[in-house]
């Protein structure tokens, strides 16, 4: 009887030190995932800055900005932009998922998990015509480094979100590190703001842009992680961006053409021309991998860590704005970017014992 007691006892440490080895294993994992989104991420706004300078994008702009001026001419070459990436991502995604065999498991999440298609369609609207077409307009109003930096508030939306919506706890380190983003990311605004003002050039629709990238990036991650009780990861993202595309391509687009806007000649030209399809495919390449990684990230360690963790691409891309373009960026967004990486450093800088209390009970439940 006793000798019994004794295995049963050595089975439930064996267990737990198993389950302990495991969970470690998928939190080490969870922060190299975050890592190449950082990366991708970055190297996503380079494509995102080189495609307003580049045929056909600067082409239409010159035909739209005569005669309606420069505002609504650069919304229009966003919209073209946005719906080029979202089909250029879904692209890159098959090219993922079919050697995987995961293209039966989309169809099968579509079919049989409707709340799951739910949310990824409202994701598809928070990340595309939102958060997506805000940071292009960030980018083509400011610059790419404005909108890098601008974006590093969305993981405050998110953890918000993830408390109030998904049941997740806060700790007092994670609500003081919300403070220190929100800080810096005032600062940004600001001091572009201030800038010019001094000019005298002053361009909110930037601005409107950049806010637009933080609230539709949060949402979408809040409405990641709640689709993500049932889905895949791979999946999952590659449902949500082709729902982006077909928002774009079947709803939004078909909108400007019979508002009189010449998209046609200019969708022909972005894909027969060389240079703009290598663009866009590159850009497709960043977008649907950083995002894959990101989601993957959420599943892993959490959505207020995952986010957190990827917003530190604002780093990374001030570095490849520099080593591609030579842009160096403007002192303002530098302190503004040092700030908000402080803040992301508080958030994830708890040890791991504390994951499981910010993630509450789904990370319990496993």
């Amino acid at each position: 009887m006793e000798t019994s007691r004794i295995v049963e006892t050595g089975d439930a440490d064996t267990r737990a030190a198993m389950r302990l080895k495991n969970r470690r294993k998928r939190i080490k994992y969870g922060y190299v995932m975050a890592l190449f989104t950082c990366i991708l991420w970055a190297m996503w706004y380079i494509p995102g800055n080189l495609m307003w300078v580049i045929s056909p994008f600067a082409d239409l702009y010159d035909v739209v900005v005569v005669s309606h001026g420069d505002n609504v001419a650069m919304i229009v070459v966003a919209v073209l932009i946005s719906a080029g990436n979202a089909l250029a991502g879904g692209l890159m995604l098959f090219l993922w998922n079919a050697p995987l065999r995961k293209l039966k498991e989309m169809k099968r999440t579509i079919v049989e998990f409707h709340n799951v298609t739910k949310y990824l369609i409202i994701g598809s609207v928070c990340a595309g015509p939102i958060a997506i077409f805000g940071s292009y307009l960030a980018t083509g109003f400011i610059g790419a480094a404005f909108a890098a930096v601008a974006c590093l508030g969305y993981p405050v939306v998110g953890t918000l979100l993830s408390a109030t919506w998904l049941g997740q706890k806060i700790s007092k380190r994670a609500i003081f590190a919300i403070a220190v983003i929100v800080c810096g990311c005032i600062s940004v605004y600001l001091g572009g703001l201030i800038n010019e003002l001094a000019s005298g050039n002053v361009r909110p629709l930037g601005y409107i842009g950049g806010l637009m990238a933080i609230f539709g990036w949060g949402l979408e991650g809040a409405v990641a992680a709640k689709a993500m009780e049932v889905a895949q990861p791979d999946v999952m993202f590659h449902i949500r961006v082709m729902s982006e595309a077909g928002l774009w391509w079947l709803i939004i687009i078909p909108i400007f053409l019979l508002a009189g806007f010449p998209f046609i000649d200019y969708i022909v030209m972005l894909f027969t021309n060389p240079v703009s399809l290598m663009v866009i495919l590159v850009s497709g390449l960043t977008f649907g991998f950083c995002n894959l990684t990101w989601y993957k990230s959420f599943a892993l360690i959490g959505v207020g860590r995952g986010q957190g963790l990827a917003a530190m691409n604002a780093l990374f891309a001030l570095v490849f704005i520099f080593i591609f373009t030579g842009v160096v960026p403007q002192w303002t967004l530098a302190i503004g970017g040092i700030v908000c990486v402080i803040g992301l450093l508080i958030m994830f800088s708890e040890d791991d014992s504390n994951l499981e209390t910010l993630k509450g009970a789904q990370e319990a439940a496993k």
